[in-house]
């Protein structure tokens, strides 16, 4: 696969802790949930989750109209709605619902598109094909 974009973050202390991007465009503060009581202030990595897809797949339905030579009205309207789902072999899951709104093209032509923009949207991708890396880097304490 070509890359066309790269971008890095690091969160420090998990969904209790703090991150942000290298290039310093997002910096947030991350609360757990389901932790009660929870603080006032602060996001959940569903809640980023859920605004990275809906973005993405707009985008990827609009791109989809395009390929599939239908011309929008406006541009998508994507609600997500995410939730955090606990596993019966005691992991955690993710569960997503999409609608998106597209307007200028009728019932059929709506589903022929919000079909396409899965085989399009990143996160759509993944999610499907699960393409994910992961490197563990141990540093021993000092005594």
């Amino acid at each position: 696969m070509q890359e066309l974009y790269r971008t890095q973050a690091t969160v420090t202390n998990g969904r209790n802790g703090k991150g942000g991007t290298a290039d310093g465009r997002l910096q947030v503060e991350l609360t757990h949930p389901v932790i009660q009581p929870r603080p006032a202030t602060g996001t959940d990595p569903e809640q980023l989750f859920a605004v990275g897809y809906a973005g993405c797949y707009g985008g990827a339905c609009a791109f989809a109209a395009k390929q599939l030579g239908y011309e929008l009205g406006a541009a998508p309207t994507v609600q997500s709605e995410v939730s955090l789902l606990k596993r019966d072999d005691g992991g955690f899951s993710i569960g997503v619902a999409l609608r998106v709104t597209l307007q200028g093209v009728d019932q059929a032509q709506a589903q022929a598109i919000a079909t396409k923009a899965h085989t399009v949207c990143p996160y759509s991708h993944v999610l499907k094909e699960g393409v994910v890396s992961t490197e563990a880097v141990g540093v021993p304490a000092v005594a």
